[in-house]
């Protein structure tokens, strides 16, 4: 059986083109992945350090008062 190497070449072809979109694809989601996981990481560290500073400035509250019952 003979094959049609050029309609082999041109399906080879389309293939390779598919491949090299998917792949580019990847890459861009990845990037997008990267980008939102940093976002991601950016807003928990600022709610973290808010927290932080919520409890220094309560305990500060609280000792002021401590200090101004006793006067």
């Amino acid at each position: 059986m003979k094959q049609n190497t050029r309609l082999n070449n041109s399906q080879e072809e389309n293939l390779r083109i598919k491949l090299v979109e998917s792949n580019n694809k990847l890459i861009s989601l990845t990037a997008h992945i990267s980008t939102l996981e940093r976002m991601v990481k950016e807003e928990q560290d600022g709610k973290y350090e808010a927290y932080k500073r919520i409890h220094a400035l309560n305990t500060e509250v609280t000792e002021l008062k401590k200090l101004l019952a006793t006067d």
